[in-house]
This record gives structure tokens, sequence and C-alpha cells, in this order.
């Protein structure tokens, strides 16, 4: 971020930052990095809890799945329990969160990234309307938030349209990462300027760390524990696996079918990325890990109740990145083979490195306008 602006201020940053997983660690890490860099002091605000909105679909488990299961939970929980670790020691030595903190007295707050204006998923702070600017503070703003998979057709069922309004009128300046937390928006605050940026784990100083020479090529899959279980997925990447004498590994969660689970800290796992042929993944952030090591990969999409496909889709189009789609095991293979432009990529990225750090100056001086437009558009 430019220094123009250069009193000291105290930045406090509104998001989810306790949350085990590497995505939420790096997009906190590289957002409070931007005002750092500038000469700001930074800290961490932790989520008020609000109500519970989300309901939790009824599935029928199979009596052979339940001990199919029950043989391999034992290993999960300890490889949870590792991982717990790990980011308790990262939460408490790189983002400084060793308490929780409420405090709002901040010369500015920022909501965001991540998935914090969900209000219906399944998380243990439920519709937090801290969350959408609840605070006692008259200097915050939103900065690359996102819905994740609510949709408006979510605010009518759920019946919270006027306290969404009421909450996010508080807001002083709002920016959404995506194409489906736009519209929500626009909808809820037709009057008001909403503008779209990039995660900060694509715009920000990510350490991807050099190539190393390992000594059995591998895939890396990255999905949530035991969600990617889709029978026809894992027999293709099996068998593309063993065409190319690839091992497979999931790195950072747990899965029952791979030849080795690992966990990694946030660092380790960019080394993983970095040295994996290819990367398969259903998540938004295993995603950008893949973008920003510049390595081919595969996303899965999905659509449904817990589907990925409202911040996904936009992501890729946002990158030209269309064509790593994966939606049907018929063209995995055709996917991940398939070169792919990162000069391109990359000037995508700086470009919106910069509007990003003109958004966050605007949101420290009310003098400030971003330049350029706020049409967001390849």
């Amino acid at each position: 971020m430019s220094n123009e602006v250069k009193i000291n201020l105290l930045i406090g940053i509104l998001t989810m930052q306790r949350v085990v997983n590497h995505g939420s660690f790096w997009q906190a890490k590289l957002l409070s990095q931007f005002f750092a860099d500038a000469g700001h002091t930074v800290e961490f605000i932790d989520i008020i809890p609000g109500r519970q909105l989300y309901e939790s679909p009824k599935r029928s488990i199979k009596i052979s799945k339940i001990f199919y299961y029950f043989e391999k939970v034992k290993f999960h929980f300890e490889f949870a329990r590792k991982k717990a670790k790990i980011f308790e020691s990262f939460l408490e030595n790189s983002l400084n969160c060793s308490t929780l903190n409420y405090s709002s007295d901040y010369d500015c707050i920022i909501i965001g990234s991540d998935e914090v204006f969900n209000f219906a998923q399944p998380a243990e702070w439920g519709f937090s309307l801290q969350l959408h600017g609840v605070i006692d503070n008259d200097h915050v703003n939103s900065y690359a938030a996102s819905f994740g998979s609510s949709t408006y057709a979510d605010v009518e069922k759920y019946g919270v349209r006027d306290e969404l309004v009421a909450a996010m009128s508080n807001l002083k300046h709002i920016s959404v990462r995506d194409e489906n937390s736009y519209s929500i928006t626009k909808r809820l605050l037709p009057d008001a300027e909403v503008y779209r940026h990039l995660d900060p784990v694509l715009v920000g100083d990510l350490p991807v760390p050099g190539r190393k020479n390992v000594s059995k090529k591998y895939i890396v899959i990255y999905a949530y524990d035991f969600r990617f279980d889709d029978k026809r997925y894992i027999k293709e990447i099996k068998s593309f696996a063993k065409k190319n004498g690839y091992k497979i590994y999931s790195v950072g969660f747990y899965q029952t079918w791979v030849d080795r689970n690992i966990n990694a800290d946030p660092y380790e796992l960019l080394q993983y990325f970095v040295d994996a042929e290819y990367i398969i993944t259903d998540t938004f952030h295993g995603t950008i890990f893949s973008v920003r090591c510049h390595k081919k990969f595969a996303t899965v999409i999905r659509d449904g109740s817990g589907g990925n496909s409202q911040k996904l889709i936009s992501l890729l189009e946002d990158l030209n990145l269309k064509d790593r789609f994966l939606t049907n095991k018929e063209n995995l293979e055709k996917i991940l083979m398939a070169d792919i432009d990162y000069e391109s990529v990359d000037k995508i990225l700086q470009r919106e490195r910069q509007r990003t750090e003109e958004y966050l100056k605007m949101c420290l001086d009310e003098d400030e306008k971003p330049g350029g437009t706020n049409d967001y558009s390849m």
C-alpha cells in the first residue's frame, strides 16, 4: 500500500482467522500485511456469535459405510488434533492472536476477506450481525467479503433481509470478492457503491517457495476431510496417477483413499503445492494456491446444498481460467494436461493488486477515491 497516508493508524480486522484452515490463515495474514507494510498497527477482532440459521440436511448412511468410517476415524482424529496444534502455534506467533479480542476501538475496521457474509453456513458463530457491520465504530468497511454459498433466495428463506440491510448500511465502503456477493449486496443496498476485489491471497505477497527435487512424483488433493468421496472422481484420479507413475497425497486434510495424508503448516503447504506435478481441489483457496504456485490444476465444481459453484465459478472467470472447471470424470486428464498462460494471469493479478491498494487506502482516508473504474471486468 502507498505510504501517502503517513499517520500510524490502529487497524482492526474482523475475519475468520481462528478457523483451522490454510486459506483462512493466509487471507488474514496477507490482508494485515497490506496495512503493516504501510506503517500501521494491525489487530484481529474475534467474532461475536449470533443465532443459528443453518439447517443440517438429513442423510441416510448405510451400515457398511458406518463400519468403514469407524475404522478410519481414529486416524482422522489424530490427524485433526495435530493440525489444530500446528495452527494454534501460527495463530499466536504469526497473527498475534493469543487472546480473544472483541474491541471496537480502532481508527478503521475492515471486515473480510473470506466468507464473512455467509449467514447460512454451518459455522459455530451462526448469523452474526457484527460480521455485516453492527460494530460500535464510525469507520467500518468490508474488503473482498463473500456470501459464500448463500444466495438471495436464502435471504428471503431465512427472513433476514431487513437485518442485513440495517447492518450493512453501517459500512462506509463495501467490497466483495465474487459476483454472487455483488448481486446480493446490490439487491440489499441498490444505491450503495459496491466494489469487487480479489482475495488477498491472490494479490498479496504470498511467499511462494522455489521448487525442490522430490524422490517421488505426486499429485496433491486439496479438499475438506472426507468430502472428496465421489467414486467417479476417485477412480479417474487413481487411473491417471497409475498411468503416469504418480503418488496421490492429500495435504492439509484427511482422505481415506489416497496414498498418504500429510499434515502441513501454512508454509509447508505451499512447498507441497510447488513440488507437485498436478493439483486437484474443490476449494476456493486450493484453487488460489494452485494459481499462485503456477501449477496445472483442476477445480471440482459442485452445485446444490453445500456447493461451491457460487464462489469458484466467479473466481476462475475472473482469472480467465474457465477451462479448469471439472464437472464430470471424462475431462479430468484433458484439464490437467492443458497448459495455462500464467503470464496473462499474473498481469491480471498485478492490476488487481493496484486496485486493492487504492481501495484500502480509501478506507483509511475519506478524501481519497480509488483510481480507474469500479467496473470489474477482465
